[in-house]
């Protein structure tokens, strides 16, 4: 259901639970997720997470004297030296909101438009990032309760955090792949696939 998104009555006969014991479960689940593991995972960075966040940035030439360097712009003939944020439409008419150009006119706003589009992706990435993960935060919200929607969506960051750092030292040449697995053999009971294809038959037939 996190993963895939599916209904809560499609895994019934696969788990054996009925529908409001499958939703129940999801809910005690992600709430779970995010009492164990959101003090360790949704906490302030200590000075070791500093130290080598400040690292792995140094190499792509972050300021190393704890500021941002200057900026300097000019929006409609005022000059401003502050930071800005890349915003939409929706936002205040602010100097540190700037906005897109709808339809640019000239190279200078052309190669704006393109920047500002660039910076807005990098940021749109970080929520397609989870909503490829875990479908169940890609489409609408199954759940009217607000409490249940904020345990799911924070519980799908902690539980992308922690893929991340189980593969940030993952080496991949360190796998043999030639190594027979032996799979374990699963007994299903299919029940009304019988039905099921029957009706196929006869669908067909008509």
């Amino acid at each position: 259901m996190v993963a895939y998104g599916t209904a809560a009555d499609f895994v019934d006969e696969y788990i054996r639970i009925g529908e409001g014991t499958a939703i129940e479960s999801l809910r005690r689940f992600m709430k779970e997720i995010v009492k164990v593991f959101g003090p360790e995972y949704l906490r302030r960075p200590n000075r070791k997470d500093t130290s080598r966040l400040l690292a792995f940035a140094e190499q792509r030439g972050f300021p190393k004297e704890g500021h941002g360097p200057e900026v300097n712009f000019s929006i409609n003939g005022h000059q401003y030296k502050m930071g800005y944020y890349p915003a939409d439409g929706i936002y205040p008419s602010w100097p540190t909101f700037v906005k897109n150009i709808s339809a640019p006119q000239g190279n200078n706003r052309k190669y704006f438009a393109v920047a500002q589009e660039a910076a807005r992706k990098d940021v749109e990435r970080a929520f397609g990032v989870l909503q490829s993960r875990f479908a169940i935060i890609r489409g609408p919200s199954r759940f009217w309760d607000v409490d249940t929607m904020k345990y799911i969506m924070t519980s799908c960051v902690i539980l992308h955090d922690m893929i991340i750092e189980d593969e940030r030292e993952l080496n991949i040449s360190d796998f043999n792949y030639d190594t027979d697995i032996d799979t374990p053999t699963i007994s299903m009971n299919i029940g009304r696939a019988r039905y099921i294809k029957e009706f196929i038959q006869i669908h067909r037939q008509i």
